[in-house]
């Protein structure tokens, strides 16, 4: 990654880990941040999350679909430094629960298995709010520290901040939809 960081390695990044805090806006234009599960769709084009309609997230993306989500990539050693991280803007929808391509993104990970049988259990019992909220990044995805050295930012913090191009392939087939 040093040097030149590219879409691909965003998405093997993203892949990794499947936590991120997802920031909406409600219909009074107040900004509301959670801590979400997310996988990513088999072709990269975007991120799924699993929720349930009446929550605020859901609320506030139907009020308005733009969305902002920050996924830090925590360390094992180092833990004390602030983490890594990748961010982006972007807009969402909601898909209902039985969308294909949100399941196939949550069956391809761990914790997105345990969560789909968690709402599994929560449909058995009657539950009908389940949903899907798919995110699509907008064309520019912004890193922090993300492929470069500690040493390097400790002399110039700046140095850490990266963007990267999301290729209009990936822009294309979400869009398409």
């Amino acid at each position: 990654m040093p040097g030149g960081l590219t879409f691909e390695a965003i998405l093997k990044e993203l892949r990794k880990r499947s936590f991120a805090v997802l920031s909406t806006i409600d219909e009074q234009g107040g900004p509301h941040a959670v801590g979400v599960e997310y996988g990513v769709a088999p072709n990269g084009d975007a991120l799924y999350v699993m929720t349930r309609k009446h929550l605020k997230k859901a609320r506030n993306i139907t009020a308005n679909p733009h969305v902002a989500m920050v996924v830090p990539l925590t360390r094992r050693l180092l833990w004390f430094l602030p983490p890594p991280s990748i961010q982006f803007q972007g807009i969402a929808e909601i898909l209902e629960r039985t969308d294909e391509e949100g399941l196939r993104t949550f069956e391809e990970f761990f914790m997105g298995r345990r969560i789909l049988k968690i709402y599994e259990e929560f449909e058995r019992r009657g539950e009908a709010r389940v949903c899907f909220l798919r995110i699509v990044p907008d064309s520019e995805i912004s890193t922090y520290m993300v492929g470069q050295s500690i040493w390097e930012m400790s002399r110039r913090m700046e140095a850490g901040i990266r963007k990267v191009e999301v290729p209009a392939t990936a822009r294309g087939s979400a869009l398409r939809r």
